[in-house]
């Protein structure tokens, strides 16, 4: 079996949704094809989680969610009496209720159903057009722990799940959603469908997993930023977990893991030009790399420093580590100086004030809010010296590394 997964730009809208088909037909008969959700929605019903956690009127919101949808369904014939509208009702429905439990929870009984209407929406379309397959509920097969936002798989039962899979078949299901044993929905972290996809493929000892993109495949820079660009035809696992970590966009972190384990090779090719062969990650060997730019904007840059004058040392970060963690706040950079700690994080202001109040009493906590942090891999002498433009805010760098946070302008 091979695995195949679509992004949200893939199927971001009726002409897009045919064309993954498309590509999907040329594959063969034994496929999982794991969906993201359509365009922009998760960012729709992030604001529909908000606003309904607030009691706020949600029926602009929902309209338009619904209409975008709906007119998707429509130019690909499907008719009233499908699987996405079945779906569509089990949202409506819960947003009837009021909320109860804490955020992340009522999140991730939210925001999975972006990737629920999207494969409602290709399997309703696939029937019309009699292409063969099987619609799979990814939270039957995916379980995973009740850290909500950020779960983390229970790979036996897990494995487990997936052995009653049929191989031979073509089958659709969701990517960044699982379910925890209670039977609420957790998800996997922002842009988790790749790691859904290589969940799929080491549990079913996958043949190859394809990630289609709108990029020719793994380059050395965003292009739209640097339009010198260019493609890196092959990749080590080793490598590509590298820029994963620092952040590269094409892949999410926790992706080659779970693919290196069971020797699965990873492609990354383009869905505008199925024709091209992208980048492919595998066990390769390879001496030299260019230079790769991988630029993280929204960032905060906190430093912590202690109340009573005293040394930042293993007690202190122990304290300070703990309450990061109880708020699921990624620390991106860190550094360790004699009176304070500082440190890059990704998550929202909210959780920074949050953790500030915890840390009050025995400490002093700053930050700085939309910094850019910009790594350097594999960087040259000029790479460094075009550093000098910017307003570095903090600086690291080793051999094959350098890092910046920078303010923006």
């Amino acid at each position: 079996m091979k695995i195949y997964k679509f992004g949200g730009a893939s199927v971001k809208n009726a002409e897009a949704v045919r064309n993954m088909t498309r590509i999907v037909q040329m594959g063969g008969n034994s496929l999982m094809v794991i969906v993201s959700a359509m365009g922009k929605t998760t960012n729709a019903l992030e604001t529909l989680h908000q606003k309904w956690r607030l009691h706020e009127d949600l029926s602009s919101t929902m309209q338009e969610l619904f209409n975008f949808h709906h007119e998707i369904a429509q130019e690909l014939l499907i008719t009233e009496d499908s699987l996405w509208m079945q779906q569509w009702k089990k949202l409506h429905s819960y947003l009837q209720t009021e909320p109860a439990g804490e955020f992340d929870e009522t999140y991730d009984q939210i925001i999975p159903f972006g990737e629920i209407l999207s494969t409602s929406i290709i399997h309703d379309h696939w029937n019309a057009v009699g292409f063969r397959h099987l619609w799979l509920d990814a939270t039957l097969y995916i379980e995973t722990d009740n850290r909500h936002r950020e779960a983390r798989i229970q790979w036996p039962s897990t494995m487990e799940k997936m052995s009653t899979l049929d191989l031979n078949a073509t089958c659709i299901t969701q990517g960044f959603i699982g379910k925890y044993n209670n039977g609420k929905m957790t998800t996997l972290g922002r842009e988790g469908s790749d790691y859904s996809a290589s969940i799929f493929a080491h549990c079913l000892e996958a043949e190859s997993v394809t990630i289609w993109k709108d990029v020719a495949g793994m380059l050395n820079a965003d292009p739209k930023k640097h339009p010198e660009a260019v493609l890196i035809p092959k990749l080590s696992y080793a490598e590509a977990i590298e820029l994963a970590y620092y952040g590269a966009s094409v892949i999410h972190p926790k992706t080659i893991q779970p693919l290196q384990q069971k020797g699965i090779p990873l492609h990354i090719r383009s869905f505008i030009s199925p024709q091209d062969a992208g980048t492919s990650i595998g066990e390769f060997k390879i001496e030299n790399y260019p230079a790769c730019y991988i630029e993280k904007e929204g960032q905060f840059l906190i430093s912590i420093s202690t109340l009573d004058f005293g040394f930042i040392v293993e007690d202190n970060l122990e304290e300070i580590f703990s309450e990061i963690s109880n708020r699921g706040i990624k620390i991106q950079m860190m550094e360790n100086g004699a009176r304070s700690f500082s440190m890059c994080v990704q998550c929202e202001e909210e959780k920074l004030l949050s953790l500030q109040n915890a840390l009050k009493s025995r400490y002093k906590m700053r930050y700085n809010a939309n910094v850019t942090l910009i790594t350097i891999r594999h960087y040259h002498t000029e790479d460094l010296q075009k550093m000098e433009k910017q307003t570095v805010l903090l600086e690291q760098k080793n051999r094959t590394i350098a890092r910046f946070v920078v303010q923006n302008p």
